[in-house]
């Protein structure tokens, strides 16, 4: 693996994928020599009040909130905390259907009872092949017909980098008494320059989670859980104990504060980065095949409330190619990784450490393949379900399942989450009813390169079921 990884590392390659670092945010320190435990006068993560301490409370500050906990497993581990310190087992709770795996995962574990809210696609001068933001009016609707739902879970900003209005949406769950929890990890950027989106800190939600990582010069694994809520606290720092190691690394922990020392201090790097990017929106607008998208201020689209300008989704609706084949050509020809692939578009990640020369690069790919491309008819294909699938059972209440092949499992309720990774947002979720349409859906995304995973790791060409 270290000969893999140092190969790569000394490739030509440039990342616009996670993490934010970027892999020349260096320190030649890192890791051996300051790889130690909870020696004297080095705190404890979880009875933090030594350096630990200092640290959260920077953290706090620089993201607006009453209380910052520096998370070593990513966002997930917060995302269960915050789930398990607002909630027991058997309370109903309401998600975002474009969560990330980990909220169902962590319901199914806490024993809690789902049901979704699904946001809808943004609409301009066409329909995306991508969620929007969650509808206020229509979270109000299912608060005020689920009166016993004690929280709620969002995504935002989504991976294509779409933000819910989320001070109204904080107002709904106070005015309904429900907690506001906002999976915010690829929006750790946000505080940091007004050309960003608010925070979710900013606009009142009760917990908040971001990923350091994905953004911002910090290593993999590290994120922060913040809340405004100060009865909140004891319970929080109780239920990271359940989902964070004893032995947490202080490479991460050191990497998470010099990661939020840099954010303090270079509020020039962040204008820089901006100014970038605004000059490779200018650029890319030139485009006549492929497409950036959101990026257009005078485009006002139905259901994006704010956009994160650091994600760049290039759409190749309307050509030959899908974004499979893009990212592909963009690997293969100008050693450019991009971060994701879905049928219809890619998605660049971008960070405050790329560097001129790397935007230079994905601009000058991106608009020669644009040359190249052909345009081609294309009827409208959402491969997003706007529609939830029959709920049989929740999933805390599942029993074990048989595999089957694909085709006998329809009408039979599935055993298994299924999902498409990246981002990892289930198609169908355990305890709900697999239809035609699904198998149909999984077999194109699968046709066209797009990674599926079966949670159960069911084999190929077959689906966990129980026919209950």
């Amino acid at each position: 693996m270290y000969d893999e990884l140092k190969a790569y590392a000394e490739s030509d390659v440039y990342p616009f994928h996670m993490p934010g670092h970027k892999r020349h945010f260096a320190d030649d320190g890192l890791p051996y020599t300051i790889d130690v435990t909870e020696i004297d006068g080095f705190d404890n993560l979880h009875h933090p009040s030594g350096m630990i301490q200092e640290t959260e409370q920077r953290a706090a500050y620089l993201y607006h909130a009453k209380r910052a906990f520096l998370l070593v497993n990513g966002a997930t581990g917060g995302i269960f905390a915050a789930m398990k310190a607002a909630t027991k087992r058997g309370d109903k709770i309401i998600i975002a259907r474009n969560c990330h795996t980990s909220v169902y995962r962590a319901a199914e574990l806490l024993g809690l009872k789902p049901s979704y809210i699904v946001p809808d696609p943004p609409k301009g001068d066409r329909e995306y092949d991508c969620y929007g933001g969650v509808n206020p009016l229509a979270l109000d609707m299912m608060l005020q017909s689920h009166a016993d739902v004690r929280m709620v879970v969002i995504t935002s900003p989504t991976y294509e980098g779409i933000c819910s209005d989320i001070k109204t949406i904080a107002l709904i769950c106070r005015h309904h008494h429900v907690k506001l929890l906002v999976d915010a990890a690829h929006g750790a950027h946000f505080p940091f320059h007004q050309a960003f989106p608010p925070s979710a800190m900013d606009c009142a939600a009760d917990y908040c989670v971001v990923s350091l990582h994905k953004t911002l010069p910090a290593l993999t694994q590290t994120a922060l859980l913040l809340t405004n809520d100060d009865e909140s606290v004891p319970l929080l720092q109780s239920a990271l104990t359940f989902f964070q190691t004893s032995s947490p690394s202080y490479v991460l922990m050191s990497s998470i504060d010099t990661c939020l020392r840099y954010v303090e201090t270079h509020t020039d790097a962040f204008e820089l980065y901006v100014t970038r990017l605004r000059q490779l929106e200018k650029e890319l607008s030139g485009m006549h095949h492929l497409r950036l998208l959101f990026h257009d201020s005078e485009e006002k689209m139905a259901n994006v409330v704010y956009y994160d300008i650091s994600k760049l989704v290039i759409s190749t609706y309307g050509t030959a190619l899908t974004g499979v084949e893009l990212a592909n050509i963009l690997r293969k020809n100008y050693k450019i990784e991009v971060e994701m692939a879905a049928l219809h578009y890619i998605i660049a990640m971008t960070s405050v450490c790329d560097t001129s020369k790397g935007f230079e690069r994905l601009r000058d790919a991106l608009l020669s393949i644009d040359r190249q491309c052909a345009d081609a008819d294309k009827k409208s294909e959402l491969t997003i379900p706007l529609t939830l699938p029959e709920c049989r059972v929740y999933a805390c209440d599942m029993m074990d399942g048989q595999e089957v092949p694909m085709p006998q499992a329809i009408g039979m309720t599935a055993a298994e989450d299924v999902l498409a990774y990246p981002p990892g947002i289930p198609l169908i979720v355990k305890g709900e009813v697999i239809d035609e349409g699904l198998l149909l859906l999984i077999r194109k995304l699968e046709k066209n390169g797009v990674n599926i995973i079966f949670s159960g790791n069911s084999a190929t060409d077959s689906i966990s079921v129980a026919d209950l």
